[in-house]
């Protein structure tokens, strides 16, 4: 630990002569210089990055080192401080809470604007029994994969709650006008149903048509949008069979 000792050390030799540390270099006893410094309102500090695993839930990582910080105060002299410079999970947390608003926001739309347009409650409620049932079905997707309520996830629910009831109006109208008709309702049901079981089917396969491909989708791309796709065509394919049924 002494640097005069650490001069006599020999590194070699030449002539038969002993070369010493101190002939080819200068011992000093310093510290290393700072490549990067942090302060905090003006004081010196460390800066201690926590960064997650790949796969590992952000809100909840954050949530746990924020428990962690009275913890880890206690440990530290009277005179050490630790705070937070920079939450990520913040904006994921704002972003999240933002995409909620906008599904509720989009179920209420969608239900005024299809009881504007047929001017009765009762077939508005059968209707929009579609869209709960549907996004129901995303939800044990969910589950069943591991997979969290995340931004990809609250997207596709907010894309697909306007084309859940597509099917839905279409089978319900046709049905209604079998009833007008002097159908009893048991038979317009059949009846109208099956008459737009086909159309009907053709539509909501063009949907899979756009959204399928996005399953097949390798890398990082495929992280992305994967699950946007998968939770489209399980949300479509549930919407027409309770449209039908």
């Amino acid at each position: 630990n002494d640097p005069k000792q650490m001069d006599n050390i020999v590194v070699g030799s030449r002539n038969n002569a002993n070369i010493y540390l101190h002939d080819v270099a200068r011992v000093i006893d310093t510290v290393e210089e700072r490549a990067q410094e942090a302060y905090t309102n003006g004081v010196r500090g460390a800066m201690i990055i926590v960064q997650k695993q790949s796969g590992a839930n952000s809100v909840n990582i954050a949530k746990q080192v924020m428990n962690s910080l009275p913890k880890l105060q206690k440990a530290l002299p009277s005179d050490v401080r630790l705070g937070v410079i920079m939450d990520t999970s913040d904006n994921i947390t704002r972003t999240i809470n933002s995409l909620t608003e906008t599904v509720l926001f989009a179920l209420l739309f969608v239900v005024i604007v299809v009881f504007l347009f047929l001017g009765r409650w009762r077939a508005t409620v059968i209707i929009c029994i579609t869209i709960p049932l549907s996004l129901i079905a995303s939800f044990i997707y969910l589950a069943i994969t591991g997979n969290s309520l995340n931004i990809i996830s609250l997207s596709s629910l907010s894309i697909a709650i306007g084309m859940v009831v597509d099917d839905a109006i279409v089978v319900l109208e046709n049905v209604t006008t079998h009833i007008e008709r002097g159908s009893e309702p048991k038979q317009a049901a059949v009846h109208g149903t099956n008459e737009v079981a086909i159309s009907v089917t053709a539509s909501t396969l063009t949907m899979f048509a756009v959204f399928f491909p996005l399953t097949m989708i390798t890398g990082m791309t495929g992280v992305l949008f994967k699950q946007l796709g998968w939770m489209m065509c399980i949300i479509m394919f549930i919407s027409l069979v309770v449209s039908l049924t």
